[in-house]
């Protein structure tokens, strides 16, 4: 893969290094129970993926490294907010009145290893020469991970049970485009 010095100046890599910069702003605030300081900075990190996406497009600064940070950035935040939310209780899930103990860690569970498979699978297919890049599928799930996190994140009752809902729907949404991913790598490879 060449990457060339110039990429690191484009606007929207460094607004997807701002991203990830935001990461452990976010689990800070978290920590801290600042919950609207927390929502307030992942909405704003949520804003910025949109925008660097519509200016690579809008501008013509697609780049190969834009390619690995953006979905990178992604990656980090979703996974950091969805583990530190577990971690400190509030990514419960409730089934006919009934909390059950079990369903949120899976689901946790699940979204960090398709996250890490994806990315394994995406390696392996840079080193074979194949791009897997993002497709329509993952920008879905990674939107409905983002709308399910900035409703847990309100911590309104009903907006966290709507997110809690939205959450086993990215879970869904993250298996379903991750098979898109694998036929898509089996398709790149020679025969």
């Amino acid at each position: 893969m060449n990457i060339r010095q110039r990429d690191f100046y484009l606007i929207p890599n460094i607004l997807s290094v701002s991203r990830v910069i935001g990461v452990p702003i976010i689990v800070g605030f978290l920590y801290f129970e600042w919950n609207i300081s927390a929502l307030i900075t992942f909405l704003l990190v949520g804003l910025s993926d949109y925008i660097d996406g519509w200016v690579a497009r809008r501008y013509n600064y697609e780049s190969k490294l834009g390619m690995l940070l953006d979905p990178l950035a992604d990656k980090l935040i979703i996974l950091s907010t969805m583990i530190m939310l577990l971690w400190l209780g509030r990514l419960e899930v409730k089934i006919q009145g009934y909390q059950t103990d079990l369903i949120a860690p899976i689901l946790v569970i699940v979204t960090v290893g398709r996250e890490i498979a994806i990315t394994g699978l995406r390696a392996i297919a840079s080193t074979a020469g194949i791009v897997v890049a993002a497709d329509k599928g993952g920008k879905i799930k990674t939107w409905i991970q983002f709308v399910s996190i900035s409703l847990l994140l309100t911590g309104f009752s009903s907006f966290v049970a709507f997110g809690q809902f939205l959450l086993g729907v990215s879970v869904v949404a993250a298996l379903w485009s991750a098979i898109g991913y694998v036929f898509k790598f089996i398709k790149g490879l020679p025969a």
